[in-house]
């Protein structure tokens, strides 16, 4: 999560640099800098809104069924059918009526629908089953090729499929690879 923090520059670096893109993030406005980024946090934050509302925050006019095809994605869809008004159900301030779980697949969708370049998961797939996290993480690779995909976890399984693993301790890079 530290280095979620010094990505978003929520804290500065005091030593070395961090670069996206080949260019050091203190160059770039805080708005170009997180604007290239979607964040999603282990502990969800949800509007006293819609599910579509909540989905569509970042785009609030964009098209319904692109807001269906983002909880798609997310793995939400098939939840948020199952909801007695749906896409139109009114969650409680900070996901109230929702599970854990289900909050961050919403926000993993809200993610998915920003469109940005790089996708941080901040151990954001910690109340998911194991299963429902390997097909989540499979489909966002699967079809948003492109993106660059940033996964802080405690969970192995979570970044088992992943290009390059960084094991910190202490604020220290322990070890690098891949999972093998």
């Amino acid at each position: 999560s530290s280095l979620i923090y010094l990505l978003q520059r929520l804290y500065d670096v005091t030593d070395g640099a961090i670069y996206l893109d080949g260019v050091n993030i203190k160059e770039l406005s805080l708005h170009q800098l997180r604007g290239a980024m979607s964040f999603v946090m282990q502990d969800v934050f949800l509007f006293s809104n819609t599910i579509d509302s909540n989905i569509a925050y970042s785009e609030p006019d964009i098209e319904h069924r692109q807001v269906v095809q983002a909880a798609k994605h997310a793995q939400a869809h098939h939840f948020i059918k199952g909801l007695e008004m749906g896409y139109d159900t009114i969650v409680g301030e900070r996901g109230l009526g929702i599970s854990g779980g289900q909050k961050q697949r919403v926000s993993i969708a809200r993610a998915l629908l920003k469109d940005a370049p790089v996708i941080v998961l901040d151990d954001s797939t910690s109340a998911l089953d194991v299963k429902t996290e390997k097909k989540l993480l499979k489909d966002i690779k699967e079809n948003y090729p492109n993106k660059t995909m940033l996964i802080s976890a405690h969970r192995l399984s979570s970044v088992v499929d992943c290009d390059e693993i960084i094991y910190m301790q202490d604020g220290m890079i322990v070890e690098r690879g891949t999972f093998d």
